[in-house]
């Protein structure tokens, strides 16, 4: 049991949050493998009205619903209806996907890959989308997937990507005969007893106790969504509880979605292995289309902790759910492993380069003398070798180049801890002239609307006879030319000239 006085602050911790940054509304609960320990709602469905919060309320749940779906492939791999490791063309007969690093892929891709996001997909569909989400069915946007391209070799990396969940689900579609949700119902919902959780976006339109999601700059935010599998699920606060103790009881179908060989930070099958201050947590966060959310527990302490909002507009998702782990979970300070020695790096030159994740995600190593910086930001951190290819900054963070070239040149940089990749993106200086004149589809700008609103510009660019990205987000990336009106990025991105409007990682280029 939660003591008085937890419960107290908690109450008022989270009556401040709802004022100071205005949520309509938000749900809170707390369990162990047995009990609820404490759930209560706080706000309103909507902005300026709506009906009180309470923990029956349903709230969407975004990328919450990867784990979810996980759980449901390993149910169904102990019903003998589909093999984690069997490659999925033994499913989808019919997939056929694109690569620059090699022919056919779909016949080493396997649900594995697709639940761990190391398949080598971008994370947005031709047809259904974050940024468009249309009125296609879920197949439809599932069967879009296949004409993708793979931004890496299949099992190379981690690279987070809804389209491997949505997938995977659609297997279990394809191998049950009834449509996922229902499979997900039978399966998962109903043995649980969770009579306030679905993926059916009928019944979800339907439910009068339903949260409204709020974003700035949107009135109208889609409820149904299709990317069913990866984040169109809704749930209440107190039977996201009844989940967490289902993961908590530990079953032993489900222990590969845990299981990270070699570290324990990183991603499983479906879920998030990580810390919140200090201590070991597993689960997964969610946000857009109006909410944030997220679901996790303590498996060393059988304490699981549920955060719902329907609104993007406030920074405290996953510091809401951390604190409260450090509020209500006995834990000891993290047991300090020794650093590795430093050793002599050789020769950096080939290591020094700008590397790039998905928009402005992206640092460069310099080479100071005989010495190495990690610059990110605005900040600059001295490395140490503690391998011929690994470094250190400070916090003991451990970094680590990958596949280097003839002229010892890497292709990506590694965060250990956690299987992050950022690709080598080197980008010329920029010209010191005038901008060029546009030329066909290059040094033009492009608009990147979501759902009809003006999300961002990006822009095509030839500068010193390179070819360039300017990211919506942030940051640029080099392109190569694969094939006539077809150039990959130095992330692995497509952009695909021949497509009208133009795409780039599936997402519309507008010209302006």
């Amino acid at each position: 049991m939660l003591s008085k006085r937890v419960i107290a602050g908690l109450q008022r911790r989270v009556t401040g949050l709802l004022e100071e940054h205005q949520v309509p509304g938000i749900a809170v609960g707390i369990c162990d493998g047995k009990s609820m320990l404490w759930s209560a709602g706080f706000g309103s469905t909507r902005a300026g009205g709506g009906e009180p919060v309470t923990p029956e309320t349903m709230f969407g749940v975004q990328s919450c619903s990867k784990m979810y779906t996980a759980a449901a492939v390993l149910l169904a791999v102990e019903e003998g209806l589909v093999d984690l490791d069997i490659p999925i063309v033994e499913y989808l007969p019919e997939i056929r996907l694109n690569s620059s690093f090699e022919a056919r892929p779909e016949r080493r891709i396997t649900l594995r890959h697709l639940l761990n996001h190391t398949a080598g997909f971008t994370h947005e569909a031709p047809v259904g989308s974050n940024y468009l989400v249309g009125r296609e069915s879920f197949e439809a946007h599932c069967r879009s997937i296949y004409d993708t391209w793979l931004r890496f070799p299949v099992g190379h990396h981690f690279q987070y990507s809804n389209l491997g969940i949505d997938l995977a689900g659609y297997i279990l579609q394809r191998r049950s005969g009834v449509p996922f949700d229902r499979f997900v119902r039978r399966t998962l919902f109903e043995p649980l007893g969770l009579t306030r959780t679905t993926f059916n976006a009928p019944e979800i339109r339907r439910e009068k106790d339903r949260a409204i999601g709020h974003t700035a700059g949107y009135t109208r935010i889609p409820v149904r969504v299709p990317m069913v599998a990866a984040g169109g699920l809704y749930t209440s606060v107190n039977d996201a509880c009844r989940f967490l103790q289902f993961q908590l009881g530990d079953p032993a179908h489900l222990a590969e979605m845990h299981r990270l060989p070699g570290r324990d930070r990183g991603y499983g099958l479906g879920l998030a292995v990580t810390h919140a201050h200090g201590i070991p947590v597993r689960g997964h966060g969610g946000g857009g289309f109006g909410f944030l959310s997220d679901i996790y527990w303590a498996p060393n302490a059988g304490i699981g902790v549920v955060v719902l909002t329907n609104s993007t507009a406030h920074p405290f998702q996953w510091e809401l759910a951390a604190e409260i782990f450090r509020e209500v979970v006995p834990h000891s300070p993290p047991r300090k492993v020794a650093t590795p020695p430093e050793v002599s790096a050789g020769s950096l030159a080939g290591l020094a380069g700008n590397y790039s994740g998905s928009g402005a995600d992206q640092v460069t190593f310099e080479v100071e003398g005989d010495r190495g910086v990690l610059v990110q930001d605005d900040a600059r951190h001295p490395v140490r070798f503690v391998g011929p290819l690994d470094f250190m900054i400070e916090h003991d963070e451990l970094f680590r180049f990958r596949d280097l070239d003839d002229a010892g040149r890497p292709a990506y940089l590694e965060r250990v801890e956690d299987g992050h990749v950022r690709f080598r993106n080197d980008v010329p200086e920029a010209a010191p002239t005038k901008p060029a004149r546009p030329d066909g589809p290059w040094n033009r700008d492009y608009a990147i609307r979501v759902s009809g609103v003006h999300d961002g510009t990006a822009r095509l660019r030839k500068e010193n006879g390179v070819h360039l990205f300017d990211d919506w987000r942030g940051g640029t990336v080099r392109l190569r030319r694969h094939r006539p009106g077809l150039y990959i990025s130095a992330t692995g991105e497509a952009l695909d000239l021949t497509r009208t409007p133009p795409t780039y990682a599936n997402v519309h280029l507008h010209q302006l």
